[in-house]
């Protein structure tokens, strides 16, 4: 990975890419009238050892955060392989659940601000073995509508997800084996759409081009999930392994979405250069969605409201 990534303030770029320097697994959110992308830092295992957070009002127009959380004030980390976060808000508090050390556990590190600094809420794994065979890795939370708290997460071909206590930081229920496909590996996330549950994850191996993403959907958060079909691959015209990602609808629209995902560029060979994109996700009449379109010009500016 370059320098870039950690001494860049701004970037004025209105096109994919959105920001410069090697990143992977982005989690977006818009919190209190600002966008914001949490990313892996794409670099080698034991260069992995903090967060960064990118920030825009906009889409088009993002700024670095710096780090947010750094593996030095983890001391049951490892400090490597700082990977795939997710951030929830609630009552004001901004819970980040990250992975660490290639499977040593999932942990939740808690702040008043969603760029942090954010510090380790329990001082210990959230999670910190392999329930049902599921690598503790790619931990993501999801708010339903109704107030219940969940966390998803799973390498190693397994999905599994178990309620949240309403601090956040524990869980209330055993952990259920929710595996949607035999092609499921890692990086789940979900969303909830006209009252139907939207499980979204990668497939394929992140090191190559077989990366890809796939969704299934269901009447419940535990599923089980009716297979939907692959939503993102390779366009050999645009950019390769495209995957880990996470969607937004608008705010202030009733159904307009965006997927922001990780790719790799035509001719690079480095397993650890990607960069985060954004592009739309359109669902059809049907409740389907549509493949995305890999784009180089990405998404037009929508404010944060």
């Amino acid at each position: 990975m370059t320098d870039t990534a950690s001494h860049v303030t701004s970037s004025p770029r209105r096109a994919n890419p959105l920001f410069p320097g090697w990143y992977a697994d982005p989690e977006i959110h818009c919190f209190a009238g600002r966008y914001y992308v949490y990313p892996t830092t794409s670099q080698a295992y034991q260069e992995q050892t903090f967060f960064e957070c990118w920030s825009s009002v906009d889409l088009t127009d993002w700024r670095s955060e710096g780090v947010i959380l750094d593996f030095k004030d983890i001391p049951w980390s490892t400090n490597f392989a700082a990977w795939a976060p997710s951030c929830a808000e609630k009552n004001g508090k901004y819970y980040f659940y990250f992975s660490a050390g290639d499977g040593a556990g999932i942990g939740v590190a808690v702040s008043d601000s969603p760029t942090g600094p954010f510090h380790d809420a329990i001082g210990r794994p959230l999670v910190g073995n392999y329930p049902h065979g599921a690598q503790p890795i790619d931990a993501h939370c999801f708010l339903d509508d109704d107030g219940r708290a969940y966390l998803y997460f799973g390498g190693h071909g397994r999905c599994v997800v178990a309620p949240l206590t309403p601090t956040l930081c524990a869980f209330n229920r055993d952990f259920r084996d929710i595996t949607p496909s035999p092609d499921y590996i890692e990086g789940p996330f979900m969303i909830k759409r006209r009252g139907r549950y939207y499980l979204m994850w990668s497939e394929g191996g992140w090191t190559d081009h077989t990366y890809r993403a796939a969704y299934g959907v269901a009447d419940s958060p535990y599923g089980p999930f009716e297979y939907g079909g692959r939503i993102l691959e390779n366009n050999p015209d645009v950019a390769l392994a495209a995957g880990h990602h996470s969607v937004l609808r608008l705010p202030g629209t009733d159904d307009d979405w965006v997927i922001c995902y990780h790719r790799r560029p035509l001719g690079e060979t480095d397993r650890n250069h990607r960069v985060v994109c954004l592009d739309r996700l359109h669902f059809k009449e049907d409740g389907t969605i549509a493949p995305v379109i890999l784009t180089h010009a990405g998404v037009s500016a929508h404010p944060a409201i």
